[in-house]
């Protein structure tokens, strides 16, 4: 925490903590339209691009279904129940690729604004300008956070004056909060140039038969916020199916929602697949059903009766958030989207699918390989971006199964470079480098056999790799040089990393820091999570070492006690939090354990004579913390923990938290406004100043 101001806290403390109740000011526009809705809409016929009408493609899915069928009963107990696309693929005719357009700065991930270059923190993203959605968002003046135990949405004031440059702790209260019907969940928002964007899944069984589709239905709601006490809803849309995620680049919104059918029943029961692709609008004048083309949907089944596919559309639905009357444009096609990667170019959908055999790649389709393997395959499609349109570019089957979105990126040159997991026979981890087109460029394959690919981060043309069995290789690849990849350092360290961040650059020296679980053994041969750790790397690409090898070495770490000690960022980077000055702040839950003797399992033969004894120890928690912290990290100086808060020791909220743990445990959302630290969980809001007052907003 940077070093504090001295002034007075501006209200009521007790024991260093004041209470401030939620106020009645809640907005019901949403329970308002919920009630509105019907669910018996219709849609007019739709068209499909390589079908003549939506009837042809559900006789094509019918026909698909029974041969599916009949495949089904020569299935061996051990055959999985879903098996993913080998061979699918999306044609040409889906859209006439972008003429003409202006290419623009594609950016690093070092370039990031995760690192906040403002005065308050914002969401930890991937890519610099692409934002993703989270449960908490500010735009300085106010805070939007979900709250899951109240079903609100919470908007509090700052105590941040931007323009005088103070913090003024008594301006902070709820001011207007939203309702969220039941039966919503997944919620997540963005917020910016006043505007708050909700998006959630809602269960809508009505829609059609249950046993053909799991009707969820995706709801989209867009506030104007320049005035909070008097909230505008703008647009409430009603999107095909289930909410999937979502990217915002300044105005214009992306919204991905899937939806699979039950190819099992598609023999047994009629249904409407124009139906369930309509999106309806609810204003105050009625609903109003937006048909969603099928023009708009491409799609190509497998021919070979071996490769497998449980049919899943995906629709990309995008909006001007600023100049709501204007039209949704969709985008969709019959494949699974798995995890996405999006750029300011370029939208990828990617996904993991199973195949049960050995075949090869399908004619005409790019691949990275000729021959697929019995596991996981990852399937990748690319659109290009030209504003609120996509076009469809090309697909590409890869090698083996992707990890998640740090796995992927695509650099200046619009090379996508994608990172798979072997792990059949043997753990390994693979590099492949696609060009602007998904044609296959470089690869690097069978990084550091026998260990499981744990975490990754692309940094301009450098790739940063940790993998891990017993101890955590840690790899830098040069890619420069996209037609071969190569490996530049390599080191074993005793732990592994979930999460890499970029801290800064120094002429030829990168800094990064790494977020780890230190491990211990399990007394089986294997290791357990431990610790939570913070580690400082120098990176001088200036300089080779005896093996040729550029130098690398480790500055600084820092530990967290104890075993079973977890951070919600280690599995959610979003929530990593770092200032300008480089003080990093964290929501961690640690403890402390002690062995308190064994208990054993003893087995005796008939005489009673022992044959086998299992003992195992007896622990017993000793030290909890639960709450944030904040670390300083130098170059010069190493990390150093600078602050740290733990809820269960404060006097006015131990016994709040005490009896709801789990909320803070899985929900705490942590930040900063200029000196202060705040933190966000269902049970109260807590703002820290300078000279550790402090003040929390109890959520009713």
């Amino acid at each position: 925490m940077k070093k504090p101001l001295s002034f007075l806290l501006i209200g009521t403390l007790f024991l260093g903590c004041s209470f401030l109740s939620a106020t009645s000011n809640t907005d019901t526009q949403l329970l308002d339209q919920i009630a509105s809705w019907s669910n018996n809409v219709s849609a007019s016929s739709l068209k499909f691009k390589q079908a003549t009408s939506c009837e042809t493609i559900q006789e094509m899915l019918k026909k698909y279904a029974k041969e599916r069928a009949v495949v089904r009963e020569t299935y061996t107990w051990w055959t999985p129940m879903l098996e993913w696309a080998k061979g699918i693929s999306v044609t040409n005719s889906l859209s006439d690729s972008v003429q003409g357009a202006e290419a623009s700065l594609s950016l690093d991930a070092s370039e990031s604004i995760s690192s906040s270059s403002t005065d308050y923190s914002t969401t930890n993203i991937q890519k610099a300008w692409v934002d993703e959605p989270e449960i908490i968002k500010t735009d300085w003046k106010y805070f939007y956070y979900y709250n899951s135990k109240t079903d609100k949405i919470s908007i509090l004031s700052s105590p941040l004056d931007l323009d005088t440059a103070k913090l003024t702790p008594g301006n902070v209260k709820i001011v207007k909060e939203i309702a969220i019907p039941q039966g919503l969940n997944d919620i997540e928002l963005f917020v910016g140039n006043d505007r708050l964007v909700l998006m959630w899944n809602y269960w809508a069984n009505n829609w059609e038969s249950e046993y053909i589709f799991n009707w969820s239905r995706t709801v989209l709601a867009v506030y104007d916020v320049s005035n909070v006490n008097d909230l505008k809803l703008l647009k409430f849309e009603n999107l095909p199916w289930y909410y999937s995620t979502a990217r915002l680049i300044d105005n214009q919104l992306y919204v991905i929602t899937q939806q699979s059918l039950n190819w099992y029943y598609w023999p047994k029961y009629d249904f409407n697949i124009a139906k369930g692709l309509s999106s309806v609008e609810v204003t105050d004048k009625g609903a109003d059903v937006q048909t969603i083309e099928c023009s708009n949907i491409s799609y190509v089944l497998p021919e070979d009766e071996d490769l497998k596919l449980n049919p899943t559309f995906t629709i990309v639905n995008a909006l001007n958030i600023k100049d709501t009357s204007k039209s949704i444009e969709t985008t969709a096609l019959l494949s699974p989207s798995w995890e996405i990667h999006m750029s300011m170019d370029s939208l990828y959908l990617v996904s993991n699918f199973y195949t049960s055999s050995r075949w090869s790649c399908p004619r005409g389709f790019l691949c990275t390989s000729s021959y697929f393997g019995w596991t996981t395959q990852t399937l990748v499609h690319k659109f290009n971006r030209n504003g609120l349109k996509l076009a469809y570019e090309n697909s590409a089957l890869v090698q083996w199964r992707l990890l998640n979105q740090y796995s992927m990126d695509e650099d200046g040159n619009w090379n996508f470079r994608i990172l798979t997991e072997v792990w059949n026979p043997n753990d390994a981890t693979n590099l492949y480098v696609l060009d602007k087109k998904l044609n296959l460029a470089g690869k690097l394959e069978n990084i550091e056999p026998w260990e499981e690919f744990k975490s990754s981060r692309y940094i301009w043309d450098k790739l940063y790799l940790v993998t891990f069995e017993q101890i955590d290789p840690l790899f830098v690849i040069d890619i420069a040089d996209i037609k071969n990849p190569k490996i530049i350092w390599e080191l074993e360290i005793p732990w592994y990393s979930t999460y890499l961040h970029p801290l800064k650059v120094d002429w030829t020296k990168q800094y990064l820091l790494w977020l780890w679980y230190s491990t211990a053994d399990n007394g089986y041969g294997g290791v357990v999570n431990s610790w939570v750790k913070l580690s400082l790397f120098e990176i001088d690409y200036s300089k080779k070492e005896d093996n040729g090898y550029i130098s690398v070495k480790e500055l600084s770490s820092l530990s967290q006690w104890g075993k079973w000690s977890s951070s919600e960022a280690l599995t959610n980077p979003r929530l990593f939090v770092m200032d300008k000055n480089y003080n990093v702040t964290l929501p961690l839950s640690l403890s402390e354990w002690k062995t308190d003797g064994q208990n054993c399992s003893i087995r005796y033969d008939e005489n009673g004579v022992e044959i086998e004894k299992n003992c195992y120890p007896v622990t017993t928690k000793t030290q909890w913390f639960l709450g944030l912290k904040t670390f300083n990290v130098s170059v010069e100086n190493g990390i150093k923990e600078t602050f740290a808060r733990n809820y269960l020791e404060d006097a006015a909220l131990s016994w709040t938290v005490s009896k709801n743990k789990w909320y803070l445990t899985s929900n705490m959302r942590v930040g900063y406004v200029w000196d202060a630290l705040y933190s966000f969980n269902p049970l109260f809001a807590d703002f820290i100043y300078p000279n550790n007052t402090t003040s929390a907003i109890q959520f009713n």
